[in-house]
């Protein structure tokens, strides 16, 4: 695949962006990605960003995302600056399309489940779910949407 198809280096390369960082190669981002099978689709996940990266974020975060997932089927109908977006609006608590802030309010204080969704310019919707561990966060269609 070239580089300028592949939303996942998009997104990184957006990432980089806003966070004034170089984007890695895309030879050395695809080789330090981990790719692993599902039943279903294919999970992708980004390799973890450094602590200098970490240090040199300013975000209006309310949770810890721990590792960003985003489903190969997401990835490809959905742009990457509105993954990557929704993912901001989700870690800043905008919960997105349906009135979740109840929910995920209490979520926050108990450690349980959050979950977002967003509607992307095609009109496809999609979701951000962050586990209660707070250790991965992953971009999905609800089973049976797509």
């Amino acid at each position: 695949m070239e580089p300028a198809q592949d939303p996942l280096y998009r997104i990184h390369q957006l990432q980089a962006e806003r966070l004034g960082e170089v984007a890695l190669p895309y030879e050395t981002f695809r080789a330090t990605m981990v790719m692993k099978d599902s039943t279903d689709l294919d999970l992708l996940v980004f390799p973890p960003a450094d602590e200098r990266r970490k240090a040199n974020v300013q975000s209006d975060q309310l949770f810890n995302l721990g590792t960003v997932c985003i489903m190969g089927n997401v990835a490809a109908v959905v742009p990457p600056d509105e993954i990557l977006r929704a993912v901001e609006r989700h870690s800043e608590g905008d919960w997105g399309l349906f009135e979740y802030a109840g929910l995920n309010e209490l979520a926050l204080h108990r450690g349980s489940w959050l979950l977002s969704t967003y509607r992307s310019s095609g009109g496809v919707v999609f979701w951000v779910v962050t586990n209660p561990d707070r250790a991965l966060t992953s971009v999905v269609f609800r089973k049976g949407d797509r």
